[in-house]
């Protein structure tokens, strides 16, 4: 009992730690030189808004909607606590046992937390579509920032492949239960498309309800939480096992101790549940006050996501943790180990009522749209600033709409393709090579800009020893959203988590992760050396027409005299 005690304070420990970090924020806000628009009324902050936005060179193209909790949903969709538990929560607990979801989740959370204080306070000062890749390129240059965004670009890529075959594997089960047929790769493939396509439409066509499906796709995800819950709990509770259980560090059968690698394999497989939380970053431009709202819109969403998951993994792990039942055979192309277990688990409380499948269903598709519109802005800030090929057409916009169209449809496209030939080339499927390029590409992403920062945090406190500095944006301007002192130890920490857990990923849950980030490096260097020079030579075209214009300026004056 003294070791369950012990466990449940270490995850009370990472919500204190939360709500202390937050404070901190609060505080730095109220002391920066931020001033807000909004009690001037709507069109004022939005003059502001803009005005914050031509600092950056960039004009005013999407339509600038969102506020209060769609902001928020951006962010928790895209990490999605339905979705990402439906996925994870099997193969987490059959490699780690129910201690990783005891001991480990807590710990994942809060480093998690620290990834995305640091990014919350970075993104507070570029409120741009790009996200950190313009945090990067603000703090490191052209070269660091374009890294940044290729590799968050593909990561998210990834993770929506990953959420595209999810849901194909749910609703192709669910049809074939009640149809009669045998589920196969064609009907999977079917069902993929038909998610990809509806998703893609909704972004092209659903702009103007966008804020509603983000907030609704919020209290949808509560609502399934807590119909969970409570179903188990008045069903089963109190179950067949103490909270003991979650911390004697057992494997999934409650026979042997976990191994430590499986253990880790478990852990790290919880680190994908945080992924994406800076999903309203890429939203900055179409946000009403994105400086604060952004920020906060990170930081906050990572901290709700802990603690609804660490409540629903707890209790259905009690409850209805079976000796090696989670693993649910599914078609060979997204073999997605306990997946239907999970929903049926969910579903149990309620008699297994397709009702309650039928709501995860919806939820994990509602964390593919959005994770495909937060992946088209990506394309779209990238291509904006001539950083992808075929430049021109992805960044085109639709004046109508105000929306990336082809980069929406390009989006759908290449995650659809990565699915279908990553599961036809792998013989165990898509589904641990996505989760493994997901990790290491994203965290790998973050840790650009966290570890620019830091170097310039540390430069700056060598100069003026013994002087608090407080973290300023690139630009020169401070940060809204800041954490003072705090701000050093805590990007130190997620800057070593970042890196940590990439390399473990890539050597531990699965190689395609290493190969993925890799190939992403080459190709980036491929671009650079066959583009570079071309920029170059018009560059020094550029150069000498501007001299030659200067030159026939000076010569007609001089005539004219």
């Amino acid at each position: 009992m003294i070791v369950a005690i012990a466990g449940l304070l270490l995850a009370a420990a990472v919500c204190a730690f939360s709500l202390l970090v937050g404070r901190k924020a609060q505080q730095g806000l109220q002391r920066s030189r931020y001033q807000s628009m909004i009690q001037y009324g709507l069109e004022t902050q939005l003059i502001q808004d803009k005005n914050d936005l031509h600092r950056f060179g960039l004009s005013q193209l999407l339509r600038r909607t969102s506020g209060g909790l769609s902001v928020v949903g951006m962010s928790m969709n895209t990490m999605a606590i339905i979705g990402g538990g439906a996925l994870l929560f099997g193969p987490a607990l059959e490699a780690g046992g129910p201690s990783v979801i005891g001991i480990g989740l807590p710990i994942v959370a809060l480093l998690s937390i620290c990834v995305s204080a640091s990014l919350a306070e970075l993104v507070s000062g570029v409120p741009t579509a790009g996200g950190i890749y313009h945090v990067a390129y603000q703090l490191g240059g052209r070269k660091w920032g374009i890294r940044a965004g290729w590799l968050h670009l593909a990561g998210y890529l990834a993770k929506l492949a990953l959420f595209i075959g999810g849901f194909a594997f749910l609703v192709d089960s669910l049809l074939a239960s009640r149809f009669g047929y045998d589920s196969t790769v064609l009907t999977f493939c079917a069902a993929a498309g038909a998610g990809a396509f509806t998703q893609a439409a909704l972004c092209h066509y659903g702009q103007s309800i966008a804020n509603k499906v983000q907030a609704a796709g919020v209290w949808l995800q509560i609502v399934i939480i807590l119909s969970a819950i409570v179903g188990l709990v008045w069903m089963f509770w109190p179950g067949d096992y103490s909270p003991v259980t979650m911390y004697q560090w057992l494997d999934s059968n409650l026979e042997q101790p976990v191994q430590p690698l499986m253990f880790v394999l478990g852990f790290l497989l919880l680190a994908q549940l945080f992924t994406g939380m800076d999903g309203a970053a890429h939203g900055a431009e179409e946000t009403i006050e994105p400086r604060v709202r952004v920020p906060w819109a990170i930081y906050l969403s990572t901290a709700y996501t802990y603690i609804a998951l660490f409540v629903l993994l707890f209790f259905m792990t009690l409850i209805v943790m079976p000796a090696g039942g989670l693993m649910f055979v599914s078609p060979e192309l997204f073999h997605a180990s306990g997946l239907g277990g999970f929903v049926q688990y969910a579903a149990a409380g309620w008699g297994g009522s397709v009702w309650l499948k039928a709501l995860i269903i919806v939820s994990l598709w509602q964390s593919g749209q959005q994770t495909m519109t937060a992946c088209s802005r990506a394309v779209f800030s990238l291509a904006r600033d001539e950083a992808l090929p075929f430049s021109r057409k992805l960044a085109s916009l639709s004046f109508r709409r105000h929306t990336p169209l082809i980069a929406i449809w390009s989006v759908a496209c290449a995650a659809l393709l990565l699915l279908i030939g990553l599961g036809s080339l792998q013989t165990e499927g898509a589904f641990m090579p996505l989760i493994a390029a997901a990790i290491v590409c994203l965290h790998l992403a973050y840790a650009i800009p966290v570890g620019l920062s830091w170097l310039s945090d540390r430069s700056a406190s060598r100069a003026q020893h013994k002087r608090g500095t407080r973290p300023v944006e690139p630009g020169g301007n401070k940060s809204p959203w800041q954490l003072g002192e705090w701000s050093f130890p805590i990007r130190s920490a997620a800057l070593a988590w970042l890196i940590l857990s990439a390399g473990l990923t890539a050597g531990i849950v699965h190689p395609f992760g290493g190969i993925t980030a890799a190939a992403v490096t080459l190709a980036l260097t491929a671009t650079d050396f066959r583009y570079g020079s071309r920029r170059a030579t018009g560059k020094k075209r550029r150069e000498r027409q501007d001299r030659s214009e200067t030159a026939a300026t000076a010569e007609n004056k001089i005539r004219q005299q």
